[in-house]
């Protein structure tokens, strides 16, 4: 007989042409072409050949460092420039996950500190990417004192008058000199810079980014090269680097005047973004191109590329326009390698594979930026952004909050946010893209106006795992009484409801210890967790405010209201994730080496046993695990949940059943036979405790005793068939998540750990019945796990879920053996 086992090993899944075929279309088609095929790739396929791209070109870089650890330009032409070629090529690597303490970075870095400036030929240029490298390495032990003197030479070396003011030039002032020439692209290197070097704590003159604001302060016509009429011509690579300087700028300059002697913010007055970064966005939406520099066709693309990633990464957009940026670029990006890993487009400086290659990484690994939270934009029209809407009375408040997320050691790098505009989302694809983050943050003065559509979008989102942060800005308006009845509307039936979250609800602890009683929070539990958090009190409005290093002349009062409000963010961020954002591009669905089969009738549906233990704490769970089922093997399994009473009848027709809960439980001794009666006839039982909770696991394990009182729950080995690739995966090594930290008095921590998968189950004549785990699978399955949930990661739980179906349903198939007369229960 063929089994679950014979068939895994045959074929890959339908997209096996796009894994194989492409990569042979790299090598013997042109890069139009390509980037044609590329379009058809899904998120996954595209995930899989960045990484891969990433991979290769980090390992044609390394191939080409030279013995001294300096990159040396292929062109003579260019070869001078070998310090910022060295320190551009460090970044990338550093920003490709390329260990700090790798031989290459500790050579190049090693290169760049015996550097002298004397010898740089555009020492703007190289200065500035010296101390994006050093700050990228961190090594602030070594480096400090050269990062703060290379910083102060760029400081002095700006333009302060004329035309240029707050522009840079190529060269470096010398002491007493007064720079007056200038462009946009040494400008936007000198800024990016000073950003860094700010970031890592050296002070900068305010001054410096005044000036860079007023530079860059309009771009009705996007930007150009120079501020003269001869060479202001728009271009995509300086728009780009304008939407970026423009943003720095702005979130690096201090504004207090709307704030009283107490520190107390008048969260009232809205904070626009400036007018540029709208004139700045709808010249690029009209033109916008990944497969050249808009306004200078092929020249100087891969530099706009670099750029076009830190205008999206920096002001938070995903679309420019109707266009995705990152996912255009990327595709085009992948298409257009070479097979040794490297990049070489067009002429001029992209044709060195050095520098090129470098570009291109920038853009695939610091676009790859896990988007932590998503800010609902509910007022723009399709084609017409409105930053000054509504939803965008703080326009600094989810950015810095998330930029100071991204500075906490224990969270993954590399950390952003993106605005989700309500209008431009299709009813077929809503909740996915809504999905690409695991927070939507609704914020306003008013009552957001949302149709029943779009509260059927948020329905569907909490339903797959969606988590809801909502603030009121300004308590003067009627966003509190507006979004309580969106609740309500989210909520017809009253299944949840908008309640005042508890002194020891586990938000108050998930990052920092908060003290409750000042602190109003309402929430909606549902499912697993709490997933709908609702604050009063605008928090905005000095997140707003928040700065890496604030001014000193910055008073006490704001600065403590500040970090207050930065403190209780941070923690419902890190309750909604469990610190575990998830990666761009990323889709838990794991991939069965199985051909697309359609297998008997009588097997296309799993039952969910109904109990009074909260049998529907994880709803889509079990829909979830069966969609990631039929996308990995193409089994054509049923995805709608069916909900059974436990009563023989009930359960004869289903070939295995699931059963999970948060809350203990007790079967009437009908229940506990019914269900004996249905395991003696072959199906199999999986269950598992939601969040590893000890009610449902003591319950759980109480009725295992009732219905087999001779065959107790025993550990199942590691190497056992269910947990490899006999199966499906090998899950023999497994991820789960445990809280190490429970005291009332303290912080929230948990851990990660790999090891084999903690698994019980009952076997009954050498066949297993009842498969059980006393940690979570159903929240990962359902993404609302949370940083209190012990139980397996989520892209785990999937795979190990994965592997128990296939094996019931084997178990199933190809037992032969008659029902096992137990003794019922009569407890």
């Amino acid at each position: 007989m063929i089994t679950f086992k014979h068939v895994l090993l045959l074929l890959r899944p339908s997209n096996w042409a796009a894994r194989i075929i492409l990569p042979l279309c790299m090598l013997c088609t042109g890069n139009v072409t390509i980037y044609a095929q590329n379009k058809a790739l899904s998120d996954r396929e595209l995930r899989e050949h960045v990484k891969a791209a990433i991979k290769d070109g980090t390992h044609f870089l390394r191939r080409e460092q030279a013995p001294n650890g300096s990159w040396i330009a292929t062109d003579e032409n260019y070869s001078a420039y070998t310090a910022g070629l060295t320190a551009l090529t460090v970044l990338s690597q550093i920003s490709c996950d390329v260990p700090v303490r790798s031989n290459e970075v500790q050579a190049g870095l090693q290169y760049l500190r015996e550097i002298q400036l004397s010898s740089l030929k555009r020492p703007v240029y190289e200065v500035s990417l010296m101390i994006m490298a050093f700050c990228a390495a961190k090594e602030f032990e070594k480096d400090m004192g050269r990062i703060r003197g290379l910083a102060g030479r760029l400081q002095a070396s700006q333009a302060t008058a004329g035309s240029n003011r707050g522009l840079w030039d190529y060269n470096l002032a010398e002491p007493g000199q007064k720079i007056t020439g200038g462009d946009r692209s040494n400008g936007q290197y000198a800024v990016l810079a000073l950003r860094d070097a700010a970031y890592a704590g050296v002070e900068i003159d305010q001054k410096i980014w005044q000036r860079v604001k007023e530079q860059w302060g309009h771009a009705e016509q996007g930007w150009g090269y120079t501020t003269g009429s001869s060479g202001n011509k728009s271009t995509g690579s300086m728009t780009v680097a304008g939407l970026a300087t423009v943003a720095i700028a702005t979130r690096m300059l201090a504004d207090d005047s709307d704030t009283d002697p107490d520190g107390r913010v008048d969260c009232c007055a809205p904070h626009p973004p400036p007018a540029a970064l709208k004139e700045g966005i709808n010249w690029l939406s009209t033109r916008f191109s990944a497969s050249e520099n808009p306004g200078h066709a092929r020249s100087w693309h891969l530099y706009y590329l670099y750029g076009l990633e830190r205008a999206g990464r920096l002001t938070g957009i995903r679309f420019f326009g109707k266009h995705d940026w990152y996912r255009s670029g990327a595709r085009w990006l992948v298409g257009a390698q070479h097979p040794d890993g490297r990049w070489s487009v067009g002429s001029g400086y992209e044709k060195d594979p050095i520098l090129a290659t470098s570009w291109a990484l920038l853009f695939l690994s610091k676009g790859l930026s896990r988007i932590v939270v998503h800010k609902l934009d509910y007022t723009s029209l399709p084609q017409k952004e409105d930053p000054n809407g509504e939803w965008n009375q703080h326009h600094l408040d989810v950015p810095n909050l998330i930029d100071h997320i991204d500075s906490i050691p224990d969270w993954p790098p590399r950390l952003n946010s993106q605005v989700l505009t309500l209008s431009k989302l299709q009813d077929a694809t809503a909740v996915s893209d809504m999905n690409q983050a695991p927070v939507l943050y609704i914020s306003g003065r008013n009552t957001p106006m949302l149709n029943d559509q779009h509260i059927a979008w948020l329905r569907k989102y909490i339903d797959a795992g969606g988590f809801i942060y909502a603030q009121a800005n300004c308590e003067n308006g009627t966003f509190d009484d507006g979004f309580r009845a969106i609740v309500r509307r989210i909520f017809p039936d009253g299944e949840a409801s908008l309640e005042r979250l508890q002194a020891d609800h586990p938000i108050y602890r998930s990052q920092y210890l908060l003290n409750s009683d000042n602190l109003e929070l309402y929430g909606v539990d549902f499912g697993c967790r709490t997933s709908i958090v609702y604050s009063p009190e605008d928090h905005g409005c000095y997140w707003h405010k928040w700065m890496r290093h604030p001014p000193k002349e910055r008073s006490t009062g704001l600065t403590q209201r500040v970090f207050r409000s930065i403190r209780m963010g941070v923690n419902v961020i890190a309750y909604a994730t469990g610190r575990e954002p998830p990666e761009k591009l990323n889709d838990a669905t794991p991939e069965v080496e199985a051909p697309t089969v359609q297998i008997a009738r009588g097997l296309q549906e799993v039952a969910q046993l109904q109990h009074d233990g909260g049998w529907d704490t994880a709803p889509q769970a079990v829909s979830n695990l069966l969609q990631g089922l039929n996308k990995t093997t193409g089994m054509g399994f049923s995805t709608k949940r069916r909900p059974i009473p436990i009563t023989l009848q009930a359960l004869t027709r289903f070939p295995m059943a699931y059963m999970h809960g948060r809350f203990g439980f007790r079967l009437t001794p009908t229940e506990r036979n019914a269900l004996r009666d249905y395991l003696s006839r072959g199906p199999m039982l999986v269950a598992d405790a939601c969040c590893g909770s000890k009610q449902f696991d003591d319950s759980f394990r109480m009725l295992m005793r009732q219905v087999y009182p001779n065959h107790p729950l025993e550990p199942i080995p590691a190497d056992h068939p269910m947990f490899t690739e006999e199966t499906g995966f090998n899950v023999t090594q497994i991820r789960r998540r445990h809280l190490i930290t429970a005291s009332q008095n303290s912080s929230l921590q948990s851990q990660v750990k790999t090891g084999p998968p903690q698994m019980e189950g009952i076997q009954i004549n050498g066949q297993y019945v009842v498969i059980y785990s006393r940690y979570d699978l159903s929240c990962a399955l359902e993404n609302q796990a949370s940083i209190v949930c012990d139980g397996y990661v989520k892209e785990d739980a999937m795979r190990l879920a994965i592997n128990l179906v296939l094996f019931a349903l084997d178990e199933e198939v190809i037992s032969a053996s008659p029902p096992v007369e137990e003794a019922r229960s009569t407890q």
